[in-house]
């Protein structure tokens, strides 16, 4: 088992270490931002959570465009355009 997991990682690095990095840049943005809100649950700092987490996406997209991930990338698009919503309606903008 503990050998199939190092094939995956391994597979993974190998295959694309640009989308590699990409994603493990994303997924520390949105490790992050996940955390935060779930720290600050009463009152999240939304103004800043956007950002970041829309930051996340930007390299989840380039990661998914860079191997040919068709539905994540339309998944993560999606979560960008609607970040950049949120981050509009956290400053009051509209």
């Amino acid at each position: 088992m503990l050998e199939k997991i190092k094939a995956f990682w391994r597979n993974s690095y190998t295959s694309d270490r640009t989308a590699f990095y990409l994603e493990m840049m994303a997924s520390i943005f949105v490790v992050g931002t996940t955390s935060s809100i779930a720290w600050f649950a009463q009152h999240p700092p939304m103004h800043l959570i956007y950002p970041v987490s829309f930051l996340g996406a930007c390299f989840s997209i380039a990661a998914y465009w860079r191997r040919q991930l068709a539905w994540p990338f339309v998944l993560t698009c999606y979560f960008s355009i609607i970040h950049i919503f949120g981050f509009t309606r956290a400053m009051g903008w509209i």
